[in-house]
């Protein structure tokens, strides 16, 4: 029971002592009196409860340095505790989980689509293109990594086609970085020009001759090291990020950036419906502030590219250069992009 409440109760207490009442009511009343301000919480005493669901592979940077200097950031700011329960797993995943109910405040997310799916269904009403950067608070791209000394030559995406290469990418069913990883094979053959999508699409031809060496493809980017170091494939299709952050760990990985590679993002987004007028600001706040220097150098020491250029200038010698790096946009964006290299193109190479 807070202070407030306390000095409430004596208050009261001394009052009706010099009532007229006759004993047995006097204590009747002080214990219900009791009661009644137990059960009421000081509100300044209250802690704030939000969540987040943020992409499997942003773990690391949210759990270790992220969460922990916002708690404090809040506290010192507004003089009340916030807590925030992070849960992780592909992009997918967290989708589906929102969706079937998770009370999740606001969401991290490596797909686009994800997000429209979630407004579509009446969980988000905000316009979530309106924060920073059209919505984007990290960005990394998409490489390989192969093993020790990467003793089989794999610098390219043509060369994850050779016979007998053994490579390994997230589903896309589940993996947002699993779309992007299928979105940089794809756009690595393509003439921007000229997407046709047919057999004679430059694209077409390496995303298919790829594909037929992927020997699984797991939930996350995360669980294809897992099985990477249980010995399984010669390569990784997977973020910069997360390979840096494999190699910080100390597994002896080699990694292979392709000169002609895609640029990633992660969006973040309130899930409307699930707010409560109680943890607006709280949850306003938390997004504001993975915007700052502060959660932005967060993410960079863990592998991730800044979208503050000033971060990103701190940690340039961290990241590789892409000689000829392609967006999304240039594949048609987030929807045209789903259906004539997910759909169209890369469901047919499921297909044996």
């Amino acid at each position: 029971m807070g202070l407030d409440c306390i000095l409430r109760f004596m208050r009261c207490n001394l009052t009706l002592q010099n009532l007229p009442f006759k004993g047995g009511i006097m204590k009747r009343l002080l214990v219900l009196l009791a009661v009644t301000l137990l059960a009421i919480p000081a509100a300044d005493a209250e802690t704030i409860k939000i969540n987040i669901a943020s992409c499997c592979v942003t773990e690391d940077a949210t759990t270790k340095e992220i969460l922990p200097a916002f708690r404090k950031y809040y506290k010192e700011k507004f003089g009340k505790d916030v807590d925030v329960s992070a849960s992780f797993a592909g992009s997918g995943t967290l989708k589906n989980q929102i969706l079937g109910g998770a009370p999740v405040q606001v969401a991290v997310l490596s797909s686009e689509l994800y997000l429209d799916q979630l407004r579509e269904k009446g969980l988000i009403s905000s316009d979530w293109r309106k924060n920073p950067n059209n919505g984007a608070v990290i960005k990394s791209v998409i490489v390989f990594v192969t093993r020790k000394g990467n003793p089989k030559g794999l610098a390219t995406f043509g060369d994850l086609a050779r016979p007998g290469t053994k490579v390994l990418h997230a589903s896309p069913d589940t993996s947002g970085g699993a779309q992007w990883a299928i979105f940089a094979i794809y756009g690595a053959g393509a003439n921007f020009r000229n997407l046709s999508y047919g057999p004679e699409d430059g694209g077409v031809k390496l995303l298919s001759a790829v594909e037929r060496n992927v020997i699984a493809q797991p939930e996350s980017a995360r669980q294809t090291f897992v099985q990477f170091d249980a010995g399984f494939g010669d390569a990784i299709v997977t973020y910069e990020n997360e390979a840096l952050l494999e190699k910080a760990k100390g597994r002896d990985y080699a990694i292979s950036v392709p000169k002609k590679t895609i640029e990633t993002e992660w969006k973040v987004a309130r899930v409307d419906r699930n707010i409560r007028p109680e943890q607006e600001h709280a949850v306003a706040e938390l997004i504001r502030f993975l915007y700052t220097a502060e959660a932005q150098r967060s993410y960079a020491k863990y592998g991730f590219r800044s979208v503050d250029q000033k971060v990103e200038k701190e940690f340039h010698a961290k990241y590789a250069k892409v000689a000829d790096p392609f967006t999304v946009d240039d594949l048609g964006g987030w929807k045209a992009a789903q259906k004539n290299v997910i759909e169209n193109t890369w469901k047919k190479t499921q297909v044996r």
